[in-house]
């Protein structure tokens, strides 16, 4: 995106704001799923069965497996910033009152023990309870989503992470729009060619005539 903007500032003279979304570069990186989650709502990325390891310096850091199996990942840079909160919101107010935990350099010291406690506190509730119950947390967490809950997710809709494109049959679809965006403007997004769809055109544009071209077809130089 940066270099984008060089690239028009150098040709324009004008300079441009470059917006990224870091939720809008997730979907991108995922679009052939998310993609065929809008297609047909068929999930092609089961959720794990399993959480990645903790880092164990941060218990803050992770993801918890709820009591039904599924999982809410917590993202807290800064433990000494919400483990407050969030104790309040997972019924944990009592580590409040242990010393080792009043500080982030505490919690870090502490990270397996802690964990513990948050561990055993998710997985007292399903997974719908818990992103009802989360919705008022101050630090930053997020349900683990497979492709056809991310595609229905309204955040995702209305940070423009979707745009609608028409396909070659003439029906309105949506894609995964580019993260880039420039200005303060969605980006616009078209359909790909189908296969040689615009060989006889650039043939054309060639010089070629149409017996020629059929030609070229005959003895397979083109399709």
């Amino acid at each position: 995106g940066i270099a984008a903007a060089l690239f028009a500032r150098e040709r324009t003279g004008e300079g441009s704001i470059v917006d990224v979304s870091l939720m809008g570069v997730g979907a991108w990186a995922m679009a052939l799923w998310l993609g065929t989650a809008m297609i047909n709502g068929v999930c092609a990325a089961p959720l794990p069965t399993t959480a990645p390891p903790h880092i164990v310096v941060n218990p803050t850091i992770g993801s918890y497996k709820t009591a039904d199996g599924r999982f809410i990942t917590l993202m807290m840079l800064q433990p000494g910033r919400y483990f407050a909160d969030l104790c309040r919101h997972l019924d944990l107010e009592y580590l409040l009152e242990d010393e080792r935990f009043q500080t982030a350099e505490g919690l870090m010291a502490n990270a397996a023990e802690v964990g513990q406690h948050l561990a055993a506190a998710f997985v007292q509730r399903s997974y719908v309870e818990w992103v009802e119950r989360l919705r008022t947390l101050e630090g930053p967490w997020a349900p683990a989503q497979d492709p056809v809950e991310v595609v229905a997710d309204p955040q995702l809709e209305a940070n423009g992470c979707f745009l609608p494109v028409i396909d070659a049959e003439g029906v309105e679809r949506k894609l995964v729009a580019n993260p880039v965006q420039f200005d303060e403007r969605p980006p616009e997004i078209v359909r790909g060619p189908q296969f040689a769809e615009h060989t006889d055109d650039i043939l054309r544009e060639l010089g070629k005539s149409e017996e020629e071209i059929l030609q070229l077809k005959i003895d397979s130089a083109c399709t």
